[in-house]
């Protein structure tokens, strides 16, 4: 039985995933300390650090610029940005700015969308030299109307569905109405023909990244699904 559960782990679909995007990491690498030293050169990044200094914990949202330019690398390596024509991108809730600054620099443009709470960020943005644009994802509300189509949406651990914290510590998040209002108004304005949108969630306490009705939702609008992420089209 232990070799037949061993066995069912090595073909499950997050495994073959998981293995095909490390697999094409090695065989397209970018150097990420070289987006790093890139981006440190900006002497900001020392006044920020003072600014904001080590033991706070917001600092972690931003501060460990090594940690963040590596991950943001995996996830556009992820997205084939590293060898994919010229792409317009919006990341939902882009803090930092850090996802759109490595996007940048391996040849794409894009803005970023998010709330207006944090000092840290806005300081950060101007180091990354991203463009924001302050909004609330709500639900049954459009996005703000785009001058130019997205070929690319992304939003890494999505939160903007969180409606509120229930007792048992898990949240209450969007319904699936909520969620259909959002991915017509995606594709009817957002994206241009032949774009994506990417949203990666967190898992809640149970286990469970959105409820079952949602999940029957995003495979009746033909998304992909791959581990904590949902592709749409």
């Amino acid at each position: 039985m232990d070799l037949k559960r061993k066995l069912r782990k090595l073909v499950h679909p997050d495994i073959i995933a998981s293995t095909r995007e490390h697999v094409a990491r090695l065989l397209h690498p970018v150097d990420s300390a070289k987006l790093l030293a890139r981006l440190e050169s900006d002497p900001g990044w020392a006044d920020l650090r003072r600014q904001y200094p080590l033991g706070e914990k917001v600092v972690h949202r931003f501060g460990d610029t090594k940690f963040w330019i590596r991950r943001n690398v995996e996830r556009a390596q992820d997205l084939a940005l590293d060898r994919a024509p010229t792409r317009y991108l919006l990341d939902l809730g882009c803090g930092a700015g850090f996802f759109l600054y490595v996007a940048k620099q391996l040849g794409h443009d894009g803005i970023g969308l998010d709330l207006d709470e944090q000092p840290i960020f806005r300081d950060a943005l101007e180091l990354t030299k991203v463009k924001r644009v302050v909004h609330r994802i709500s639900p049954m509300q459009p996005l703000p109307a785009p001058a130019e189509r997205f070929d690319l949406i992304t939003s890494y651990l999505t939160c903007f569905h969180r409606i509120a914290r229930r007792p048992d510590g898990d949240w209450k998040t969007w319904s699936p109405e909520d969620w259909q209002y959002f991915i017509n108004d995606v594709r009817a304005h957002q994206l241009a023909p032949g774009g994506t949108l990417m949203l990666e969630f967190h898992p809640q306490r149970d286990g469970k990244l959105y409820p079952d009705d949602v999940r029957e939702l995003f495979a009746e609008s033909n998304a992909r699904f791959s581990r904590s992420k949902v592709y749409l089209t």
